[in-house]
Order: C-alpha cells, then sequence, then structure tokens
C-alpha cells in the first residue's frame, strides 16, 4: 500500500514507522518545512511539509497513486477556529485531492458526552456539547461519507507524556467531582494508539472504531495507586473546570468492536505500560525535574553505586542487618527473573540484552520501601535508570581505586565484563574513566573505602541516610 500520514507527531509518526516497518510506502505531511526536514534525516520514509488547511498547499503536492490516508494532525491545543481549519476543512482537502483513497481520520473519545458513569460503545449518541466536540463529529462525517472509518482515541500518554502522572508528581493533579471518586480515565498508550492506526487502514475496516485499552478506572483509583507507588499524598477532591475545552464526561469507553477486528493492545492498562514501558516514568520524572523547582519524591531505600567489587553487596548487607531493611541486590534480580547466570546472560544476549534485563529489575522497585539495594557498577550508564536512581532512595557512591577493585575480583568468574584480552586493571581504569561522572552525579555521599573496613563503611552509610532522611522529612512536614 500507499500510505499518506497528514501529521507526523506523537502518534503519526509511530504509524509511519510501523507501515514502512510491514514494507508499505510511506508519505508523512508536517505543517513546517523544519519538522519535515528533521523527519527526513532520522527517517527511512518520505516527509514533505504541507498545510492541509490550505487547500492550494494539499492540490500542490508531488503525490500520486495514494491508497489510504490517515489524518492526525493536530490542532497544537487551539480552540474551534483552529479546529475548523485543521480538522473539518484538511479532512474535506484531503479527500477532494486523493478521491480513490480510503480515509482514516483520527478523532476523540471526548465525542461521548456522557456523565453517568456508564459504558458507550460506537453505536452510542455522540453529540457534545462543546463547539470543538461538534468540529470532531462533522470531520468525521467526511470521512465516514466517503466510506472510510473513524478511530475515536482515548486520552494518548506515551514516553514523554502522561498528563495523570506528570501532574501528580507536580502537585497540580485532582480529582474531579462524582462524590469524590473523580471521573473515568480512558486512556491509550500511543503504541498501541498507532498499532490500531495501522491495523485499521491495512484492514480498510470501514465505521467508527474506539481506540482505548482495557482497563478504565475512576481518577481516585488511579491516584490511590499511583501515589501508593510513588510516596505522593492523594491529590484534593474539587469541581469540575467547567472551562474544560472538550467538557467534562464519565462514561467507561468500550473497546470490543477493535477487539473482535484482530486488534490487541501490548499494554492493557497504565499500569501494564509503568511497569513494561521501559521509558516511561523515566521520561516523565526527567519532565517534573526539568521543569519544576519541587524536588521528586525519594522513597525510603538506600542505594549503593560504584565499579564491580567496591563492596555494595558486602556493605549493604551488614547496612540491613544494622536498621532491619531488607537487601536487594540487582544483579540476583537479573539471575531469578531470567533464570541463568550473568555469564549465560551475556553470552546469549550480550551487554545490550543484559542491560535492558537490568532496567527492568530496576523498575520492579517502584513502590518498593525500606530496602537497601545494591546495583550493578553499569546501571548508571543507561539514560533511562538515572531518574529511577534518584527516585528510588538515597544514593551512596562506594569508591575504590581500580588496582584494588581488580584484587578483589582476579577470583570472581562471573564478571563478563573483565572477560578477554584488555588486562582487568586497565579495563577497571577505563570504566571508572567512562563511569565517574555519573556516580559523581547522581550520588548524594560519596565514600572513599581503601582505608576503611566494610563495618565501617556501613556505619557510615547508615549514620548519613539517617540524617539525610530526618533533614528531608523535616522539610516535607515545614513545606
Amino acid at each position: 500500500m500507499k500510505v499518506l500520514i497528514a501529521g507526523c507527531g506523537f502518534v503519526g509518526e509511530r504509524v509511519a514507522d510501523l507501515l514502512h516497518a510491514a514494507g508499505h510506502e510511506v508519505i508523512g505531511l508536517t505543517h513546517s518545512p523544519e519538522s519535515a526536514a528533521r523527519l527526513a534525516a532520522a527517517k527511512p520514509w518520505r516527509t514533505e511539509a504541507c498545510d492541509i488547511s490550505d487547500r492550494d498547499s494539499v492540490a500542490k503536492l508531488n503525490v500520486t497513486g495514494i491508497d489510504a490516508f490517515i489524518h492526525c494532525a493536530s490542532s497544537s491545543r487551539g480552540g474551534a477556529e483552529m479546529y475548523q481549519t485543521v480538522y473539518v476543512d484538511g479532512m474535506r482537502h484531503l479527500v477532494a485531492a486523493f478521491p480513490q483513497a480510503f480515509a482514516l481520520y483520527t478523532s476523540s473519545t471526548s465525542v461521548y458526552p456522557q456523565v453517568s458513569g456508564e459504558i458507550v460503545d460506537e453505536s452510542s449518541p455522540a453529540e457534545p456539547d462543546r463547539d470543538t466536540g461538534r468540529l470532531l463529529r462533522e470531520a468525521e462525517n467526511i470521512a465516514l461519507n466517503v466510506g472510510g472509518a473513524v478511530a475515536r482515541l482515548a486520552g494518548i500518554y506515551g514516553p514523554g507524556r502522561s498528563f495523570v502522572l506528570k501532574n501528580l508528581l507536580e502537585g497540580k493533579a485532582a480529582i474531579e467531582g462524582n462524590n469524590g471518586q473523580g471521573r473515568l480515565l480512558n486512556q491509550i498508550h500511543a503504541d498501541d494508539a498507532a498499532a490500531a492506526l495501522t491495523h485499521i487502514v491495512t484492514q480498510r475496516l470501514g465505521g467508527i472504531f474506539n481506540v482505548v485499552d482495557d482497563a478504565q478506572m475512576t481518577q481516585k483509583q488511579c491516584s490511590e495507586r499511583l501515589c501508593a507507588i510513588f510516596g505522593l499524598k492523594l491529590p484534593p477532591v474539587r469541581e469540575p473546570d467547567p472551562n474544560r475545552k472538550r467538557g467534562w464526561s464519565h462514561k467507561r469507553v468500550s473497546n470490543t468492536k477493535l477487539h473482535a477486528s484482530g486488534w490487541k493492545p501490548r499494554y492493557p492498562s497504565y499500569f501494564d505500560a509503568l511497569r513494561d514501558d521501559p521509558d516511561l516514568v523515566p521520561s516523565i520524572f526527567s519532565l517534573v525535574q526539568g521543569a519544576s523547582e519541587a524536588p521528586l519524591p525519594r522513597q525510603p531505600n538506600i542505594l549503593l553505586i560504584g565499579l564491580m567489587g567496591s563492596g555494595k553487596t558486602t556493605v549493604g548487607r551488614i547496612v540491613a542487618q544494622m536498621i532491619g531493611f531488607q537487601l536487594v541486590d540487582t544483579d540476583h534480580l537479573i539471575v531469578e527473573t531470567a533464570g541463568k547466570s550473568i555469564p549465560d546472560i551475556f553470552a546469549s544476549e550480550g551487554e545490550a540484552g543484559f542491560r535492558l534485563r537490568e532496567s527492568t529489575a530496576l523498575r520492579s522497585l517502584l513502590g518498593r520501601r525500606g530496602c537497601v539495594i545494591a546495583t550493578g557498577g553499569g546501571i548508571v550508564t543507561q539514560p533511562r535508570n538515572l531518574p529511577l536512581l534518584r527516585h528510588l532512595g538515597y544514593a551512596v557512591w562506594l569508591d575504590a581505586d581500580p588496582e584494588r577493585l581488580a584484587r578483589r575480583t582476579a577470583m570472581n568468574s562471573n564478571r563478563p565484563l573483565l572477560n578477554g584480552e584488555e588486562n582487568p586493571k586497565a579495563k577497571l581504569e577505563r570504566l571508572l574513566t567512562e563511569r565517574k561522572p555519573l556516580y559523581k552525579s547522581l550520588a548524594d555521599l560519596r565514600i572513599q573505602t581503601a582505608e576503611l573496613t566494610p563495618q565501617e563503611t556501613a556505619y557510615g552509610v547508615m549514620e548519613s541516610a539517617r540524617v539525610f532522611f530526618a533533614r528531608r522529612q523535616k522539610l516535607e512536614s515545614v513545606g
């Protein structure tokens, strides 16, 4: 198939990638020449700059033989005027330019105005009371009138975008009405939304389809689980915002029709994505850190970081015994989950495969408290791990010189990175040079262990952590 995608943003770019990977010819349209040039440099599919709200711009496209097109351009958070030009006019211009093509319009579940918590499917009334909603319906009808399809997408989230978690971390979240329960949240991961659009267009499935995951929940239910995981306070209850652009609604959107057509979500629920998408939580943590002066919540754990052989597991065991915490070793978690040793993982999956497993092990610790966490020496090399490490607790860098580390690890055959022709001491020196800035940026405390016994090091870790959390608790109680 030759598919035109109007709007290569958060979802559209993913659709283009999926279609190209499946062997289809893809032409992506973006509003600006700058974004077209950026995509052209990064993607194997063709990109063109085109303002679909301008009839002449669409008519001048040097594109022929289009089998299908997908309208998933954004109004850039504009109001009714932008909805008219981008959605309604844009859809008309695409249909006029490609009259033989299968038309797919990406709409929103906000066109369902129901407020009583009822289940809504594609046959339910969709009569929004806002101008923006009515314009969405007008654009939908353009696609349906030419035998095309409409995909009504629920709230989209994914790496770099999750208003539910971001607002909660920034203290901006609220539970809106409904006797303190808040409205029902209908969401869809961007990857699943893209897979649904790809499925609809390649199968040429006409009609309306709701694109939503399998697990709707109220704002209160979602907030309670998130607060338990991240150590946050439940947000306040407030009356719904009457100025909400697409209106306040409370309904449970059904995806039964889309499931029956053969689509299945990779992330059946938002909490599946929190667990299984390696970049979702770290990306939101990074957004909050970059945009807010308020620090991320810290869990009451102690993390030990540093090169292999620095004594993290030994010191961690002593600290855990001193204060009654549980010792968690990320390498042990990896081995337990994989069912094979670290050397075997390196042999069969390479270092890249091991690092993926290491990130998964780290995410599995979200929500854990009262732990001393001994981490692998290279856990800091994956950027996605750094925000998680900062959140998971008080970080102590156990530092030792490479010569001492080489002696400690000389008889340990469970260190794949030290295998090979490179001298172990030289390898450790190189690793320390590469990782030192990362350890330094992450650590709340650095302990040089050369002249200390494990017991002395453990005492320093314990006391510094006690002072850190006591001060933090005092500041939070004042705030």
